[in-house]
C-alpha cells in the first residue's frame, strides 16, 4: 500500500464517519462544539493537535499533482490553517465556529466532509 492510499484511507474514513455521526446527532454534536467553544484551554489543545497532524501530512505528503492526492495536500494545509488560526486567534475562531453552527453551514460543511471522505476512500480502493 503506497503512502497515499494510507492516508486517503485514514482521512477518509475519519472524514465520513465523524460527519455522518454529527449528521446523525445533530443536537448533541451542536451541544458538545459549543461547549467546546467555551473552553480556552481545550481550543488551543486542538489548535495544537490540528497544526502538527497538518503538519505531518503536508511534510510527507506534499504533492500538487492533477489526480485526487492533491486533496490529501489540501486537507494538510486546511489543518495548518486552522490549528494556527485556533492558537493565535482562538476567539475569533470561536466566534466563526459558532456562526457556523447556527446557521445553515453547519449541515453543509457536514455533508462536504461526508462527501470527501467518501471520495477518498473510492481513490483509495479503486
Amino acid at each position: 500500500m503506497c503512502f497515499s492510499t494510507f492516508l486517503a484511507l485514514v482521512l477518509g474514513f475519519y472524514a465520513t464517519l465523524t460527519s455522518l455521526a454529527c449528521l446523525v446527532h445533530q443536537d448533541r454534536s451542536k451541544k458538545t462544539v459549543s461547549e467546546f467553544l467555551g473552553n480556552h484551554p481545550l481550543i488551543a489543545l486542538s489548535g495544537a493537535l490540528s497544526l502538527m497532524i497538518g503538519l505531518l501530512i503536508v511534510v510527507s505528503h506534499n504533492m500538487w499533482v492533477g489526480d485526487g492526492r492533491v486533496l490529501i495536500t489540501l486537507i494538510g494545509w486546511f489543518a495548518i490553517v486552522q490549528g494556527v488560526a485556533r492558537l493565535f486567534f482562538p476567539e475569533h475562531s470561536a466566534k466563526l465556529c459558532k456562526r457556523i453552527i447556527n446557521g445553515v453551514g453547519y449541515q453543509i460543511t457536514l455533508w462536504v466532509w461526508l462527501l470527501l471522505g467518501l471520495y477518498l476512500i473510492w481513490l483509495a480502493y479503486s
